[in-house]
């Protein structure tokens, strides 16, 4: 038996099975810690949902948290943003949010966000005739004091979305479906894309007319400026250039140039009267909404 286990072919064996066992244990170690993703408890989404609240002036509720350690995302899932009050409708609700986190750029007190995703969300944004609106606060006015940390983020994307608008003074609504955001920084300044198909536009008590639409944007000094927007009507053909002021919403301004087709437009705004409309016409013009100061 000494001798069999003594034997030169023997030992080559037992090496030979010890480093492929070694090997399958690396390989299951390695395999074990990139898919690895912990839950980090009510304890710490507590206090997330906490500093989030404080921050936005609304309360935020998350279902899970949790972080895959060796890619250095944070997931977040169920996550709700309530509206002006427990019984409104909800400002935001997202099934899925990842941000990526390279843990390396820490060392240099950099925070470095690869990439941010939500999937599966509905935002509703609603304004009212005494000026009040449901839009959380997310950006600040005051400048911040000077800091060690630097805050890069270089890509963004929200799809499966639903935005829906209300404004309860005029009133006019719309719902965009099957709405894909795309920002990224491949420079000093963000740049964007979105789009939207089978959305619904309710102007008082007219008609409703589809909607689809895709635009460019950039984002300077907390205003979202689209360069170019393509917007589909029932009837109508648009382009629209404009900004949007996050920080005093909902203060915005748009120029409209539209190509019209009149029988539709009858369809739509006169659709219990009995007469004809023919021919195309163009519109010019400029809409502003004033923010509240």
């Amino acid at each position: 038996m000494k001798r069999l286990f003594g034997h030169p072919v023997t030992r080559r064996t037992r090496r030979i099975a010890r480093r492929v066992v070694v090997t399958c244990a690396v390989i299951l170690a390695v395999v074990f810690v990139t898919t690895l993703s912990v839950d980090l408890g009510p304890a710490l989404r507590g206090r997330a949902e906490v500093a989030a609240t404080q921050y936005m002036g609304r309360p935020m509720h998350i279902g899970r948290l949790s972080v895959h350690l060796w890619r250095g995302q944070f997931v977040v899932e169920d996550l709700v943003i309530e509206g002006l009050t427990p019984e409104s409708r909800p400002f935001l609700l997202a099934d899925r949010i990842a941000i990526s986190l390279p843990w390396s750029t820490l060392i240099n007190r950099r925070v470095v966000f690869d990439a941010i995703e939500m999937r599966g969300w509905r935002m509703h944004v609603e304004t009212f005739p005494d000026g009040r609106h449901n839009f959380p606060r997310f950006t600040r006015n005051t400048p911040r004091g000077p800091s060690a940390w630097t805050t890069t983020l270089q890509y963004v994307r929200a799809y499966r979305g639903e935005f829906s608008y209300s404004d309860h003074g005029t009133p006019w609504s719309v719902v965009t479906r099957n709405l894909d955001v795309i920002v990224t920084r491949p420079t000093s300044e963000y740049r964007g894309q979105a789009r939207f198909s089978n959305g619904t536009i309710v102007i008082q008590n007219y008609v409703p007319m589809s909607a689809d639409l895709r635009t460019s944007f950039r984002i300077v000094d907390g205003k979202i400026v689209l360069d170019r927007s393509y917007l589909t009507t029932d009837g109508a053909e648009s382009e629209i250039t404009g900004e949007v002021d996050l920080a005093r919403w909902p203060e915005q301004t748009y120029q409209i140039q539209s190509q019209i087709q009149l029988p539709k437009m009858r369809e739509i705004f006169w659709a219990n009267d009995t007469f004809s409309l023919f021919g195309e016409s163009r519109f010019a013009g400029r809409f502003t909404c004033s923010g509240k100061r």
